[in-house]
């Protein structure tokens, strides 16, 4: 029988899961981001004057610096604009596969996802970014499938091998996501990583473990030794309920 535990603190560990998850940082919040929308978007009243491809140029400009600065819908439709310009645009294309799945609209994020692999199916960042879609939805087996793709179009590719480590973590093959871990991450990380995803899955004992191992080869770490210290103390006995969105930050 799991334990029930306080699953916010997992969630606070989700940084030591390095490189994994999609492939733009959004920035919110800044002074920046406050100015950029009235800024951008005025750079977009001459588009429809433009050749196509112009066209198509600076609304992804606009998207990515929309994006970039945390306004997702604007810069969905703004890749969308592009896309009417460049109907084969990938990078529209595989940005709106990102953006729709950070806005929940499962669908059209899977629709957009099958449509860039139409166009680029070995494209490592693309691969890495569906196995990450199918990481967040639990589908461990269909996930593995892309990251390994992923890996075979670039082996050297982080965060699909962080990402393929999770995966293989989540459906208890500990050893191989510790190789995978370790591949890319310091030996202190990758236990770090290991113990994260047993203890989502309840596996506290084996997630003690690896934290112990971690802490062993990186005894600095705060995060760590708090993670370790919260499952040290006495949990009740009651069946886990789930977790949650225990998913790690998009990169």
């Amino acid at each position: 029988m799991r334990s029930r535990i306080d699953w916010t603190w997992i969630a606070a560990l989700s940084f030591t899961l390095l490189a994994s998850g999609c492939a733009v940082t959004r920035n919110r919040g800044t002074e920046l981001a406050a100015r950029s929308v009235p800024t951008v978007a005025a750079g977009t009243k001459s588009v429809k004057d433009l050749p196509p491809d112009r066209a198509a140029k600076v609304c992804l400009t606009v998207a990515a610096e929309l994006e970039k600065n945390g306004y997702e819908s604007e810069a969905i439709d703004q890749y969308e604009k592009a896309r009417k310009h460049d109907p084969r645009s990938i990078e529209a294309t595989h940005r709106l596969a990102v953006l729709y799945d950070r806005q929940g609209d499962v669908v059209r994020a899977q629709t957009e996802y099958r449509r860039a692999l139409e166009m680029r199916p070995k494209d490592p960042d693309l691969l890495n970014d569906m196995g990450y879609f199918c990481y967040e939805r639990g589908n461990w087996s269909e996930a593995e499938t892309w990251l390994r793709k992923a890996l075979a179009a670039a082996p050297k590719h982080a965060r699909a091998r962080v990402n393929l480590g999770m995966t293989l973590a989540q459906q208890g093959k500990s050893q191989e996501a510790l190789a995978e871990f370790t591949a890319v991450l310091s030996p202190a990380e990758a236990q770090a990583n290991l113990g994260m995803i047993q203890a989502q899955r309840g596996q506290l004992e084996e997630a003690k473990q690896a934290f112990r191992k971690s802490l062993d080869l990186e005894p600095s770490s705060k995060v760590v030794r708090a993670a370790l210290a919260k499952l040290e103390k006495p949990q009740s006995t009651n069946v886990s309920q789930n977790p949650g969105d225990s998913r790690t930050s998009k990169n």
